[in-house]
């Protein structure tokens, strides 16, 4: 399967119809997914053709994306049970095929198997990674979820870089549960 080129809890995922009255939730019909964020966060203009959605809960926050884009089981290295490949045969060197090959270096942790509220099965983990723009490197921590259903895949990323790992953990530790609300709210829709 291609590499995602993006920066990319267990149980159920929620449904974004339980979404607090705070908060704001997107349903983009067009590319079939929904997203659930706090209301005072800000949409930023996609910076590229797969990022359908880009929202930010400040300066120093959390920047959370989610792509969308066509799958076609009949690509070579791509699986053609899909489903099968999310539920059973995922494993953290998928994470590392499917979005780590976009970083400089990305390793992944607590991967786990979640459901939408409809049941259909969805990937979770949490990627460290190192971007490097010529002198300067950045380090980043983020929490994902990446599904394949029938002609599409899709996959959110909430997360966070700074100049050093350490400051990425300590901004990191207390957006945590942000991040794992607005990431459970992910649903990708069934075509």
């Amino acid at each position: 399967m291609r590499p995602f080129l993006l920066i990319a809890a267990s149980g159920f995922l929620g449904c974004a119809s339980a979404a607090l009255a705070a908060d704001k939730t997107v349903h983009d019909n067009e590319h079939g997914f929904s997203l659930t964020y706090p209301e005072e966060w800000t949409s930023e203009a996609p910076s590229s053709d797969s990022i359908r959605l880009k929202v930010k809960s400040g300066e120093k926050g959390l920047t959370c994306r989610v792509s969308e884009n066509p799958y076609d089981p009949a690509a070579p290295d791509n699986p053609s049970d899909f489903r099968a490949f999310i539920e059973k045969d995922w494993s953290l060197e998928s994470w590392q095929a499917m979005v780590g090959s976009a970083f400089g270096s990305a390793s992944f942790s607590n991967d786990r198997l979640a459901r939408f509220p409809d049941g259909y099965p969805v990937r979770m983990a949490d990627m460290d990674f190192r971007l490097s723009d010529g002198d300067a490197g950045f380090y980043g921590h983020a929490r994902i979820a990446i599904s394949i259903r029938d002609g599409h895949y899709g996959f959110v990323t909430c997360g966070l870089m700074t100049s050093s790992a350490e400051e990425t953990a300590r901004i990191w530790s207390p957006l945590d549960d942000e991040a794992e609300k607005v990431v459970n709210s992910f649903v990708l829709d069934a075509p």
